[in-house]
């Protein structure tokens, strides 16, 4: 069977891939070979999720619509941690 050396892997990354492992009672080259294996599963997700978005867009319009543009919360979440 061919190899693969991946390198320079960001570490938040690498401990998301170790956890799932760990979760799926894999090893991290199990894990690793099952998610790259699992292409079809990809491609469908994003087909779902791609049909699943001008939905979101009209539900969004129309909750406008009924009741006004909700405001951005950024600046209260700002404030209150830099409250801390």
């Amino acid at each position: 069977m061919p190899n693969l050396m991946v390198r320079n892997i960001p570490k938040d990354l690498y401990r998301r891939l170790k956890e799932n492992a760990r979760r799926n009672r894999r090893s991290l080259n199990a894990e690793i070979v099952a998610i790259l294996g699992d292409e079809d599963g990809w491609v469908r997700r994003r087909m779902e999720i791609a049909a699943v978005l001008p939905e979101l867009d009209h539900a969004r319009e129309e909750f406008a619509n009924e009741y006004g543009e909700l405001s951005d919360s950024l600046h209260l979440i700002r404030e209150d941690r830099d409250s801390r």
